[in-house]
This record gives C-alpha cells, structure tokens and sequence, in this order.
C-alpha cells in the first residue's frame, strides 16, 4: 500500500469498526512503517491517531518489523504534538521499556540512550495541556527505566506527589501503582 492510499484509508470514517478496520489494514497490506511515522504527523488529527494507534499495535504484535523503526519512534517522540498520537507514542516507549517486553525490545533498550527521551516524557507529565493517559504512560515509562537510570526514582517520585494533589482518580490509580513499584526498587 502506498503512501497516499494509505492515507486515504486512515481518512475514512470508522466509528465503532475503527480497530477491525486498522488491524485488517495491518494484516492484510504490506504497510511501510516509515509512511504511519509520517502519517502519525498528519494536520487531520484523526488520521494522525489512527497512524498513531496502528504503530502501537504493531510494535506490540510484530516486534521483528518495529524494532528497526525503534530509533525514529525516539528521534520523533519530541516533535509530536498530537494529544492522542502522544499518547500512542509515549505508551509505545512504556511497553518497550517493561521489564516483561519483547526480548527484541529489551535488548534494543540496553544500547539505548534514553537521556533525550526522558526530558520529554517528564515535560509531558507535568504539562497540564497533556491528556491523563498519556500522562500515566510517560509516568510508566519512567518508573521503568529507573534501573538503567537511578536518578529518575527521586525525581518521578516528587513529580508525582506533586501530580497526585491536581490530576484526576485515573490518574491517581496508576500513580499509586508507579510509586508502589519505585519503593520496590524494581523499577519495573
């Protein structure tokens, strides 16, 4: 499937059939994961989700295709500003940093700097424009790369004392459940 057909299926209206429809796209077309990067970036913000969701889905269905595709997803994380391809992306870098991720991923995120990485996940937690579930992905995400660097513990920990006094209960819930994992010490 080419760039621009691609496009113009990620334009259609999908209502209820809309993860039927993506994950048909995904399954029954040979998509260039380069062209959902740049869709992901689309002005319509609903084909940017849609591009953004489908990422997601691949990255945790088809981990051979993703991984090579892993440093652009971290050299595009800063530049998005779509509030649900953010949140796509930030869920992205929380499931590839779990510690029960794909052994693709966790071997990717051991030669990984994720120094640039972790300036903008905290900026999207405390920017009170991003959405709460992206929020809690940036929030997960930093509580897993605790083992690689410790420094975030204390930092994540006042950050979300501070958040747990504005954010709303799902918020609050995740919260609790990060903090638990950082007085662990696990990290993960």
């Amino acid at each position: 499937m080419d760039k621009e057909e691609l496009i113009a299926r990620l334009d259609e209206s999908m209502k209820l059939q809309m993860v039927i429809n993506l994950t048909a796209m995904i399954e029954d077309h040979d998509l260039d994961i380069g062209d959902l990067f740049d869709a992901s970036f689309h002005k319509k913000k609903e084909i940017a989700f849609r591009a953004a969701w489908m990422l997601e889905y691949i990255m945790s269905n088809k981990p051979v295709s993703f991984s090579e595709y892993v440093g652009r997803l971290l050299e595009l994380l800063p530049t998005q500003k779509n509030p649900s391809a953010m949140r796509h992306y930030a869920k992205i870098v929380s499931l590839m940093t779990d510690r029960k991720a794909n052994q693709i991923y966790q071997d990717i995120a051991k030669q990984t700097d994720f120094e640039p990485v972790i300036e903008v996940l905290f900026i999207w937690l405390v920017d009170p424009e991003t959405l709460v579930a992206t929020k809690v992905h940036c929030m997960q995400a930093l509580a897993n790369l605790v083992p690689q660097y410790d420094w975030i513990k204390e930092d994540l920990m006042e950050t979300i004392d501070y958040l747990m006094g504005v954010e709303s209960i799902a918020f609050f819930a995740r919260a609790k459940m990060v903090k638990k994992q950082l007085k662990k010490g696990a990290g993960k």
